[in-house]
């Protein structure tokens, strides 16, 4: 790596990914095992100022562009695939108060004291809608605002220092009259909602909750939360959670090459159709990422508006990616047999494959699906 690297990473940035991955990969077990949040790993990221990748470098941030950022959710990734997702969704709420709120009070606080930030957009009765919301802002006392939500999926909630919520601009609002605001974890009441107790990305730790808050209105985002939303929240989030689902795919097919060699070392190149078939899976991904990556930057960089079409691409990347990862991570299964099926063991992708069966359902793809028709229908099939 050099300091011309044209994906940003320089040497030192290179040694402190490298620190995060290898703690991410040696408590990865752990953290599966007792559906912990991965605090060894997330103390690494916050002691490299990995956490503040994406904040500009005059607010204390690394200043990464998109592909930087990519990569590293794809290099996390490999080592473990909560760590990676918990990483991906903070940069993406970051994201939201740089570009949306660079005058918040708290954002050089965010960034210096490198706090971890939790998504309440999900909501119970919405549908997963992201762009409904029934909680609204009400006026509380000594001036300051109030909102109570029932977020069905809150994940690190109960580990995050600052929470992005979503509610209704009043409550005479329409449902998709929504703004975003940031509340600390001082300002909220927390309440559980059930347990954490799931196939895979359980170090997430993702249970619902209900939250009940009160913050100054200078905490409220400027700019309706649609835009928000389409300039920003949605972009990086596909972005870097497609590159998470990249990485478990790439690890997935690199033990399934380490497999073969291990079993045939007369003959390596030994023909095996699902490892040709897992890395064609895998390419034709890293392909559509690098695209998506491509036709994002103008809006991120250079602060042009998305236009129909690009929301149209990042919802075909995140439909193909995530149905991606788990078809590459099942061929590598095949490849590596039982070998790969057991929990433990250097050949192993259960885990894997239990952290890639959630990414179609993160934003159901039927739900993608069915506003990518209307997109062609409206654009008469046309890109």
């Amino acid at each position: 790596m050099t300091e011309t690297d044209p994906r940003g990473f320089t040497p030192e940035l290179e040694l402190a990914l490298t620190a995060a991955a290898e703690q991410a990969a040696a408590s990865a077990a752990d953290v599966d095992r007792g559906a912990r949040l991965p605090t060894e790993a997330l103390q690494v990221l916050r002691d490299t100022n990995l956490m503040a990748a994406i904040a500009p470098r005059e607010f204390g941030g690394l200043g990464l562009g998109l592909p930087a950022l990519v990569r590293i959710a794809e290099r996390l990734a490999r080592s473990c695939g909560s760590s990676a997702m918990i990483w991906a969704m903070h940069q993406a709420q970051l994201a939201c108060l740089v570009r949306h709120h660079r005058e918040s009070p708290l954002l050089r606080k965010a960034v210096a004291e490198r706090w971890l930030i939790a998504s309440v957009t999900s909501e119970r009765g919405v549908g997963g809608d992201l762009r409904s919301s029934l909680s609204s802002l009400a006026d509380g006392p000594d001036g300051r605002q109030t909102l109570e939500k029932d977020g069905t999926t809150v994940s690190y909630g109960a580990g995050a220092d600052a929470y992005l919520v979503t509610a209704r601009r009043t409550a005479d609002a329409d449902t998709g009259n929504q703004v975003a605001v940031l509340v600390t974890r001082d300002q909220v009441e927390l309440e559980q909602q059930g347990e954490w107790d799931v196939l895979g990305m359980r170090g997430t730790c993702s249970p619902a909750f209900r939250i009940r808050a009160a913050f100054q209105r200078d905490q409220i985002l400027p700019v309706p939360f649609r835009t928000v939303a389409a300039e920003t929240m949605v972009p990086v989030s596909h972005l870097l959670w497609a590159g998470v689902w990249s990485g478990l795919a790439a690890e997935s097919v690199h033990r399934a090459v380490r497999s073969v060699r291990g079993r045939a070392p007369a003959d390596p190149t030994a023909a095996v159709p699902e490892l040709a078939r897992a890395h064609l899976r895998l390419t034709a991904m890293r392909a559509q990422l690098d695209a998506a990556v491509r036709a994002v930057e103008p809006v991120f960089d250079a602060g042009r508006e998305p236009t129909l079409g690009l929301g149209a691409q990042l919802n075909a990347l995140k439909i193909s990616v995530s149905e991606g990862a788990v078809e590459t991570a099942h061929l590598a299964l095949q490849v590596c047999g039982m070998a790969g099926f057991a929990e433990r063991g250097p050949y192993s992708v259960a885990r894997i494959l239990r952290d890639a069966y959630s990414a179609p359902l993160m934003i159901g793809n039927g739900r993608l699906l069915a506003a990518n028709a209307r997109t062609v229908l409206l654009s008469r099939g046309e890109r």
